[in-house]
């Protein structure tokens, strides 16, 4: 079965469903279980940008949170706390979401990654592609879709 379950949320209906799916699958397999979130890269000036670099507060990639993505992250974990998955990991990363999440599974050798098969995509997606079928044809491990 899966030993290394990966599961991207966004907060959408069926990215919900997706992370409960992936924890009952961990639970069962006995697999480890990452959660990962990819939000679009912060905008700032150069000035801000210079501004933080020469008082040292930029170093290695920082992310700011943002309290959506903290309710996502906190609901995943309660569903991996009620399928009594102790040992759940939550990454956030930022960019291209299909791409960030396929680098990381790479990285990480994940068996499967579970996601919803519709998120919180804005018109880029119905333009170039959504993110689900981007992963599918591009995850180097099985894909799991759920509705």
């Amino acid at each position: 079965m899966y030993k290394n379950i990966l599961c991207a949320i966004d907060g959408s209906e069926h990215s919900l469903r997706a992370a409960t799916q992936a924890c009952e699958m961990a639970r069962q397999s006995g697999g480890s279980l990452s959660f990962i979130v990819v939000t679009k890269p912060l905008k700032i000036s150069s000035e801000a940008k210079q501004y933080l670099e020469r008082e040292s507060l930029l170093g290695e990639a920082t992310y700011i949170v943002a309290p959506m993505t903290e309710q996502v992250l906190d609901e995943a974990k309660r569903a991996a706390k009620k399928a009594e998955i102790k040992d759940v990991k939550t990454v956030i990363r930022e960019g291209q979401a299909a791409r960030k999440i396929v680098e990381y599974a790479k990285l990480q050798r994940c068996d499967v990654i579970v996601l919803g098969s519709r998120g919180r995509g804005d018109i880029e997606s119905l333009l170039l592609g959504s993110v689900a079928h981007k992963i599918s044809s591009l995850a180097p491990c099985t894909v799991i879709l759920v509705r």
